[in-house]
């Protein structure tokens, strides 16, 4: 299995659980979607949006600008970025790991968030992109999602090309939160972060220090046992140690 099949699959399973955790109601009214999209993209010309495919198969939408920034024709649009693993096969290949470390570094952070909350977060992604003539563009792509009047949610993105000049510096995310302003509350760069513990990693290895079991630290962080467990799992991985003598060992 490459890259891009791996990277598509981690992607279905996120936004199967998110969309399984919200649990919209009613059915899917295409012209409100279209007409809530084209404003959006109204509002700011110089950026695509498009709709996530995963969640609705049967439908997807593109803003018509995408030709004309990445030169492929509506035909090859259509043929290729509804599918997941070939969209993502046109990330440069240097970017998908990092991407995919994104992915998953997401996927731990909303599994700790209550569902209530979903909505309220928007996703920063930079990374490289090709185009129809081979050549790759700078993007910074934000993923959030609406609700329709039918309470039917869609997961969208707003992709924006960052000039010439701008420095790509690798593959970084950036996680947002809605209220009174988008406030950015985390921020992960693969290569940066690769033997750098999270907020809630942090908080699980200090408390294995204190010598709290794993229901200890489950009740202490109002968190499952599971959840816990797949956390220390992921650390173990993550810092290629066999216990938790070694993890703290690792993370002196």
């Amino acid at each position: 299995m490459d890259t891009a099949e791996i990277l598509a699959n981690d992607t279905v399973r996120l936004l199967t659980f998110i969309g399984n955790s919200i649990r919209p109601e009613g059915e899917i009214v295409q012209d409100n979607i279209v007409q809530a999209l084209y404003n959006l993209h109204k509002l700011s010309p110089g950026h695509m949006v498009v709709t996530c495919p995963v969640m609705r198969r049967n439908y997807f939408y593109m803003s018509e600008n995408w030709p004309s920034v990445f030169g492929h024709e509506d035909q090859y649009v259509a043929d290729h970025f509804i599918d997941l693993k070939t969209f993502f096969s046109h990330v440069h290949p240097a970017d998908l790991p990092g991407f995919s470390d994104c992915v998953n570094f997401y996927s731990s952070f909303i599994r700790e968030q209550p569902p209530e909350d979903f909505l309220k977060f928007r996703v920063r992604l930079h990374y490289r992109f090709q185009k129809a003539d081979g050549s790759y563009t700078y993007l910074r792509e934000e993923k959030a999602m609406l609700v329709t009047n039918e309470k039917v949610v869609v997961h969208y993105s707003i992709i924006h090309t960052m000039p010439p000049e701008s420095h790509f510096s690798g593959v970084k995310m950036e996680v947002y939160r809605e209220g009174d302003l988008l406030k950015k509350i985390t921020e992960y760069k693969p290569s940066d972060a690769k033997n750098r513990l999270s907020g809630r990693e942090e908080d699980i290895v200090q408390l294995i220090r204190q010598g709290l079991t794993t229901k200890e630290i489950a009740a202490h962080l109002n968190i499952s046992n599971n959840t816990v467990r797949n956390i220390k799992s992921r650390m173990f991985a993550k810092y290629k140690v066999n216990n938790t003598i070694e993890l703290l060992n690792r993370t002196n």
